[in-house]
């Protein structure tokens, strides 16, 4: 789980081979991620155990073992019926089945955490705001350039204030599926746009100023809401065909 938040709260990888060969799984783990995210490994793209050692230069243990994680995190899944493995390609019931789950986890996370929220932490929530409201005065991102770590690490700070290391584990899951999905749709040009990102960055403005009340029903609802919106409006541009990306025709029965 190491491997995955620092990658929620934008830790930088060294990209030479790892100096520690005990640290080899974890190293061969993050840059698998970082292919996911990054796009390197784009959506149904074939992972091959043997070309994964050759490509990270590495033994096939650690890619082994670092394969295994992400099947587990459900960013890559059985290909083809042969033990070959491929990256998931989400869809609609992916989309609707995420953030339904992250709805009700978020709002577990902000009504706890608004009793043992401290100064300190609401300060760390301001501060990261601050900087993604900064980066509307960039303007339009380019397919590949919006950067959703930032987002994570927002609602990161609020399960940390929650005291509930379980609930945080299986928003680290979630949040990891709903970071690659938001890369594949980013990429693909599909989304956010400008609009939509000032949209959600209103919103998160909306949920520091609830926590701030420490009223735990507000805030629940208040997150809630918050992603509820998000599902809603990610398929309202996937339907509208922007982009390239594209649901897959769904199987005949």
């Amino acid at each position: 789980m190491t491997v995955a938040l620092d990658l929620l709260r934008h830790v930088e990888a060294n990209a030479g081979a790892p100096p520690d060969r005990r640290a080899v799984r974890d190293w061969a783990l993050r840059r698998l991620y970082e292919g996911i995210f990054s796009g390197e490994f784009g959506p149904g793209a074939p992972l091959s155990e043997a070309d994964l050692a050759k490509h990270l230069g590495v033994s096939r243990q650690p890619v082994r073992d670092a394969m295994r994680q992400l099947e587990a995190d459900g960013l890559i899944a059985e290909a083809a019926g042969n033990g070959a493995r491929a990256v998931v390609a989400f869809e609609r019931h992916h989309i609707i089945e995420l953030y339904t789950l992250r709805a009700a986890l978020e709002a577990v996370s902000f009504r706890a955490a608004c009793s043992r929220i401290t100064d300190e932490q609401l300060a760390a929530l301001a501060e990261v705001q601050e900087q993604l409201e900064a980066r509307l005065s960039l303007g339009e991102p380019a397919p590949g350039e919006y950067d959703a770590a930032p987002d994570f690490r927002f609602h990161e700070i609020v399960a940390e204030s929650a005291g509930m290391p379980q609930l945080h584990s299986f928003l680290v899951s979630i949040w990891l599926k709903t970071w690659a999905l938001l890369n594949q749709v980013q990429l693909a040009g599909s989304y956010p746009n400008q609009s939509e990102i000032a949209d959600s960055y209103s919103n998160r403005r909306l949920l520091l100023n609830t926590l701030r009340t420490r009223d735990g029903d507000r805030a629940a609802s208040t997150v809630e809401a918050h992603v509820t919106a998000r599902m809603n409006q990610l398929l309202a541009a996937l339907d509208s065909g922007r982009g390239s990306f594209r649901f897959q025709p769904a199987v005949p029965s």
